[in-house]
């Protein structure tokens, strides 16, 4: 097979291959440059939303809206310390800590909505907020997975919503909110700010995507078919359609027939006929 990669015929087809593989490897990183570029544009999109009521994309006990996340919202209540919660293993910048995450009863509801205040490194630095009425503004966001561990300590894992309600009872809001604003700001020494997640690090157009697939799919077919064409030139038996060796190609149905008639005949084609003229003259 080695010799036979050398051969004037695979050379060429190796040239067309590898020019066909190349074009298709740099369309498909192009077209998945584009998904990226465009995720990330819708999502920045999303982020830009104008600030909306509370209520209007999301009641009590209500499902999560599919398009909730991050949405920027604001409502008026006042914080309930005695329901403020940690929840460990966040990080802000580079450092280790909890989230300080305090519920706020909304005025229009007297429901509850957890709320991530801040960022803390030690338990004793997470201060409790004033009881004031407060003019909350923040991003939206979906409850997290179950928490582990004890949670009547008031330490939990991730912002677990069952676990939150059982801890604070009554009525709760399916979701949670980062901190952006308040009005009147309530300065609680130790607790630092902590900013919600930013949109578009993981953005992606499925439609640009699926053309980069299809792209490399091309690719890796050129692959094939080299490798396949390379495999019939070093092994001319895997052609399909070869004709049959020097050897076999005499043995025709034909012939063998035409020999087998001569000899039933009995005549030897090196005697010819006798002259009809000869077999007269005998009689006279």
């Amino acid at each position: 097979m080695f010799r036979a990669a050398f051969r004037p015929r695979m050379l060429g087809l190796l040239a067309v291959a590898v020019l066909f593989f190349g074009g298709c490897v740099v369309a498909g990183l192009w077209q998945w440059g584009v998904a990226q570029d465009r995720g990330q544009k819708t999502m920045g999109d999303d982020s830009k939303s104008p600030v909306v009521a509370l209520d209007s994309m999301l009641k009590p006990q209500q499902d999560f809206p599919h398009d909730g996340s991050l949405q920027p919202v604001r409502f008026t209540g006042h914080y309930d310390p005695k329901g403020q919660v940690l929840v460990s293993g966040r990080i802000l910048h580079g450092t280790d800590g909890y989230w300080v995450v305090t519920p706020v009863v909304v005025n229009s509801t007297h429901a509850r909505i957890p709320v991530v205040r801040g960022f803390v490194a030690k338990p004793s630095q997470a201060t409790k907020p004033s009881t004031r009425t407060v003019t909350v503004t923040g991003a939206l966001a979906p409850g997290e997975a179950p928490s582990s561990g004890d949670t009547s300590s008031g330490r939990l894992t991730t912002v677990d919503l069952p676990a939150l309600l059982t801890r604070w009872g009554g009525n709760i809001y399916n979701g949670f909110v980062f901190l952006t604003g308040e009005q009147p700001a309530m300065h609680t020494k130790g607790v630092q700010p902590f900013p919600p997640p930013q949109p578009g690090s993981g953005g992606l157009s499925l439609v640009n995507a699926g053309y980069a697939l299809q792209w490399w799919s091309f690719a890796a077919f050129a692959v094939f078919i080299y490798i396949r064409e390379l495999r019939r030139e070093a092994h001319p038996e895997l052609r399909a359609g070869e004709a049959p060796p020097d050897n076999q190609s005499d043995k025709q149905p034909g012939n063998q027939s035409g020999e087998q008639s001569d000899s039933e005949e009995g005549t030897d084609p090196a005697i010819p006929d006798a002259p009809h003229d000869q077999t007269e003259g005998s009689h006279v």
